[in-house]
């Protein structure tokens, strides 16, 4: 209940923003009670039925939130141009009033050309191909590896997308497949695809694992690892794997406040294997300091996934989305392959990481 209130709390300056705008335009103060309601209204009704995982409230919240995001977006950039001319003795709002049919033909293609580039950007999955730094390679040995981050499969977002992934994966000659958390949107009962017919198709040479994310902690963890574990998914809780001589550290989510600090995972690493930690959440690259990790990969962010909100994420991280070098450690975030609820992406991209 926290959660949602700290959230509805900060759009009560922007939408009186909104309700300011429309009220200057069409003359009537119901739009000061009639635009918060507007507004919060679906955010009460996911609160209370969320835990019943309607699909088709969840399509509606999705659609909703987009078009939601634009037109505070838009009112509040129209109101600052207001503001600035208002000192010119200008009342733009006014001039506004008088053309209400060029006023809502704009509106209306505007939003139309965002949902097209917004959908494309998130239906395409970028393949981003990285050459390992040649300093933190120590033997002889190849391997080829995939990242992902964030699938939040659920009943909307199904498998068709992941499988695009994984066929995508296959044509780069990929031997591991490494998933950082959010695999699951929220609990495994809403997941209506066949998963495991798509995990079972891969083949993977070193298989397929994957450290758990916060999502999987709201659905309800241990039904979750079940779930993903009779997938045929290796998961890493505060585990090492070594393969072809790499050593991979996985980390459990900061969810769970008993995980293990990077001190206490790393101190029994042999010290001439290049190392690899997997890290659902980037805020935890502020534990990095003298210990030896080679690449730190992680997701969490969506890059922001839709604009202005990948400014705010970069200001948030160390690390929002890409590479960072941070000390001696290469740093990537997954930008995601899947997003929470709002299938649009502007100003990031569905994103596969392969690495040499």
């Amino acid at each position: 209940m926290i959660w949602i209130l700290q959230r509805l709390l900060l759009l009560i300056l922007p939408i009186l923003g909104v309700a300011y705008i429309f009220y200057k335009i069409y003359g009537s103060l119901w739009y000061f009670l009639f635009i918060p309601v507007f507004t919060f209204l679906p955010f009460v009704l996911f609160y209370f039925y969320r835990n019943k995982r309607s699909v088709s409230l969840e399509v509606f919240l999705g659609h909703y939130l987009f078009y939601l995001n634009y037109i505070v977006f838009g009112a509040l950039i129209l109101l600052s141009i207001a503001l600035i001319f208002k000192m010119f003795s200008i009342d733009i709002l006014k001039e506004v009033s008088y053309r209400k049919t060029s006023f809502h033909i704009f509106m209306i293609f505007s939003l139309g050309i965002l949902s097209i580039l917004g959908y494309k950007n998130f239906k395409n999955i970028s393949v981003e191909n990285y050459e390992t730094p040649k300093e933190i390679i120590r033997n002889e040995k190849k391997l080829k590896f995939a990242f992902i981050s964030d699938v939040h499969l659920n009943g909307k977002f199904d498998g068709s997308k992941l499988k695009t992934a994984f066929e995508k994966m296959k044509n780069e000659d990929v031997e591991l497949v490494l998933i950082g958390g959010d695999f699951l949107d929220n609990s495994y009962k809403s997941v209506t695809d066949d998963i495991k017919s798509v995990i079972d198709e891969t083949n993977f040479k070193h298989g397929i694992y994957l450290v758990l994310g916060n999502h999987e902690y709201y659905g309800g963890i241990e039904g979750n690892i079940e779930y993903i574990k009779n997938l045929g998914i290796n998961i890493l809780r505060d585990e090492i794997v070594e393969i072809e001589g790499i050593t991979i550290v996985g980390r459990d989510d900061r969810y769970n406040k008993k995980r293990k600090s990077l001190d206490e995972l790393l101190k029994n690493v042999d010290k001439k294997s290049s190392v690899i930690v997997v890290d659902h959440n980037p805020q935890s690259l502020k534990e990095l300091g003298n210990e030896k990790v080679d690449l730190y990969l992680s997701g969490h962010t969506h890059k922001g996934q839709l604009f202005p909100f990948n400014l705010v994420v970069d200001y948030m991280y160390e690390n929002s989305g890409g590479y960072r070098k941070i000390g001696e450690t290469h740093t990537y975030v997954s930008s995601g392959l899947g997003t929470w609820m709002i299938p649009y992406r502007i100003g990031s991209s569905s994103q596969i990481m392969i690495f040499k």
